[in-house]
């Protein structure tokens, strides 16, 4: 009998896990976790501290015993795996034990990016990430009352914790290093009416600084940026990014860029290593180009399809598009596309508080921006997926009703139907 190994245990190693069995296959499979949880949704966990979401929504596909039952494997919790050998295939824990595979997904995840903040205690730091993060955080809020809180880190993330931050009344300062918000994201314009949203609702913006000291100072954390400002503040709350979690590889073992390089199998350069998830590249359609693409769904394809040819199968995934999606104090911001892409961007819509603007190359939209039209969204990523996916195949019928449905600006749906911006 076969024997594979799953490290990690997120949304790209429970799909992988899920989708070895759907196939048939009866290999024993062992799966090593960080943690004793079940497989969490870390975009959750925002909600969660917030109160909007019970402890239990955490985990979507249920607890452990219920997916033991389902998919029969192995668990070995609270193991952070010490090494992956890609010459022997082996698997070794901290204790120095170790056991053998025929073949292995790496689907270790990322983990979050904590600046140091000078000789602040570790009691006023935060961060947001895991499950643990965010519990410790909800406990601290529901304890006492802050009155006035730093966000490090302009995020989707770091926008969820001003705004659960700003209904429990907490004085709230966001920085980053980056000049806008959203820096990966958004268009300037599109930044600059997000700003102006959150400075009219009291959020204090500080950009284009990072923390330079900090220290205890008369009960507070005091707060030195590299601009010279300072700040006091009852506690810290990291967010500004995550890394790809590959300590356990030995360098040249295995190729890696920012993440570990796969192609559509999710196959690694090492025969019967795979990897699925935030700790490897995917295709980005819009580049057409690896990269690492931190998305739920992505990582549920991406596992799935590694599960599906570690059981024998013959299953492919193109990649998919950068985007997000995220709703905070009133305000809907949608992101499709990289911004970063040459093209001649247009503001199509700017009225009534609701914003679109686009950058387009070649009669073929690159990067699309949208406030509050987040009814749109949807039309709009099928449409790009569909572009960038099939190229210059003509929009069906029902997708074409749709965007004459979706209230789109018409200069827009005239570029998602390819008849240019005229």
């Amino acid at each position: 009998m076969e024997r594979f190994a799953i490290v990690g245990f997120g949304c790209a190693g429970y799909h992988a896990l899920r989708a070895v069995r759907e196939a048939g296959c009866d290999a024993a499979i062992d799966v090593y976790s960080d943690t004793a949880l079940p497989p969490y949704n870390p975009m959750l966990t925002t909600y969660y501290v917030k109160g909007a979401v019970p402890y239990d929504a955490l985990f979507p596909f249920g607890d452990l015993e219920q997916i033991r039952r389902a998919w029969d494997f192995t668990l070995i919790p609270d193991c952070r795996v010490a090494a992956v050998d890609t010459a022997s295939m082996t698997v070794r824990r901290p204790d120095g034990t170790a056991a053998a595979y025929d073949k292995i997904l790496l689907a270790t995840g990322a983990r979050a990016i904590s600046p140091p903040v000078g000789s602040v205690p570790d009691e006023r730091i935060y961060s947001m990430r895991c499950v643990d993060d965010a519990v410790r955080l909800k406990k601290a809020l529901d304890e006492r009352a802050f009155r006035r809180v730093l966000v490090i880190g302009a995020s989707m993330v770091g926008i969820k914790l001003v705004e659960l931050l700003h209904e429990r009344g907490t004085e709230i300062i966001l920085s980053d290093l980056a000049e806008h918000i959203f820096p990966t994201a958004a268009f300037e314009e599109t930044s600059e009416r997000i700003e102006a949203f959150l400075r009219d609702r009291g959020v204090e913006l500080r950009f284009g600084v990072k923390t330079a000291d900090g220290a205890e100072r008369d009960g507070e954390a005091l707060i030195t940026f590299t601009d010279g400002s300072s700040a006091r503040v009852d506690a810290v709350i990291n967010c500004i990014g995550t890394r790809a979690s590959l300590d356990c590889l030995t360098p040249g073992q295995v190729s890696v860029g920012r993440g570990v390089r796969v192609d559509d199998h999710m196959r690694t350069s090492v025969e019967g290593l795979y990897a699925a998830g935030d700790c490897c590249e995917g295709n980005d359609l819009s580049v057409g180009s690896p990269r690492i693409i931190g998305l739920w769904s992505n990582a549920a394809m991406q596992g799935e399809t590694a599960g599906k040819n570690m059981a024998g199968q013959d299953a492919a995934y193109p990649g998919t598009l950068l985007h997000n999606i995220t709703h905070f104090m009133d305000m809907d911001f949608v992101s499709f596309g990289d911004r970063t892409l040459p093209g001649e961007r247009e503001v199509l819509l700017d009225g009534g508080g609701r914003f679109a603007e686009v950058s387009v190359l070649d009669g073929r939209v690159q990067c699309v921006n949208l406030l509050n039209l987040y009814r749109d969204s949807g039309v709009v990523k099928n449409y790009l997926l569909r572009s960038l996916a099939e190229h210059e195949k003509p929009l069906d019928v029902q997708m074409q009703a749709a965007l004459l449905k979706s209230g789109l600006p018409k200069k827009l749906t005239a570029l998602l139907e390819g008849g240019g911006a005229g």
